[in-house]
């Protein structure tokens, strides 16, 4: 009788301890996205010097970043912060952008 109580417990737990990690993906993508406004505005609508990137496709966005990460574009920071990403993350980023709102 004790297993049968427990089981059910511990099935429940598990459950609950997984569901945040389903969100925590996206939540991830949006943390890493946010750290870029600091330069170029929020959701890539720059109001500086800094190039603004709302509105470009995924694929635009991708291939500076990779090209950043590569060294094939000079930069004075963002081939180091490109760097730090995996090419994953820098995909993920560029699709969070190309999604969002002109």
């Amino acid at each position: 009788m004790r297993g049968f109580l427990t089981t059910p417990g511990l099935c429940l737990a598990f459950a609950l301890a997984a569901a945040p990690m389903a969100a925590s993906a996206a939540d991830a993508v949006t943390v890493m996205a946010d750290s870029c406004a600091g330069c170029h505005g929020t959701d890539g609508h720059s109001i500086g010097g800094m190039p603004a990137f709302s509105g470009k496709k995924a694929d635009e966005l991708k291939k500076v970043l990779h090209d950043f990460k590569s060294g094939a574009r000079e930069a004075t920071v963002m081939d180091r912060i490109a760097k730090a990403y995996s090419v994953e993350q820098l995909d993920a980023i560029a699709d969070y952008f190309a999604s969002r709102k002109k």
